[in-house]
């Protein structure tokens, strides 16, 4: 389960790159939780936080730690992108000394409002990773975009079954009326 700091940095992620989109003559575009790579070639078993990438190939990787003992996990850290970041928020903001040494010096640290505490500095990535990279985040955008359509589709028959009901009910205080009428009718 996140935290709901983890996920307050991830929506203003998200935010920003929709405000680029819109601002920028070029696109911006992103997904949280963008597992790399497939597990026949070796990967698929690590995650990175949070990935963008423009729509001049500029790919943005970012990894989201808001406690000490997150940062100094074993869980590995995934700095595959041309410009890679560690987001931090809660007690890191405290240690931020402690985080820039347990930190490599090219990967850039944001704060939980995305201000930058330090840059990234531009990594050269093999074209091999770059494709990987980017079917990795289109494979992500799929599943989380099947995993809004099927969110739809729950809502859009929860609304079907409700007027399914309402007719119901109107059905049956006619159906009522109309017997009503009948034993009238018999009784004239």
């Amino acid at each position: 389960m996140k935290r709901q700091e983890t996920l307050d940095i991830e929506n203003k992620l998200n935010e920003i790159l929709t405000d680029r989109h819109r601002n920028s003559s070029f696109g911006y575009y992103g997904c949280e939780e963008v597992t790399i790579g497939f597990a026949n070639n070796g990967h698929g078993n690590e995650i990175v936080d949070f990935m963008s990438m423009d729509s001049k190939g500029t790919i943005r990787c970012y990894e989201i730690k808001v406690t000490m003992a997150d940062l100094k996990s074993h869980a590995k850290k995934s700095w595959y992108g041309h410009y890679n970041y560690l987001v931090i928020g809660g007690e890191l903001l405290d240690k931020i000394e402690e985080v820039k040494s347990l930190t490599p010096k090219e990967i850039g640290i944001l704060d939980n409002n995305l201000s930058a505490i330090r840059r990234p500095k531009l990594k050269g990535i093999h074209t091999t990773t770059e494709t990987m990279l980017k079917e990795s985040l289109v494979r992500s955008m799929y599943h989380k975009m099947n995993k809004y359509k099927r969110t739809q589709d729950i809502d859009e028959y929860k609304k079907l079954e409700s007027k399914v009901k309402r007719i119901e009910r109107e059905r049956n205080k006619y159906k009522k009326q109309y017997d009503d009428l009948i034993k009238i009718k018999e009784i004239k």
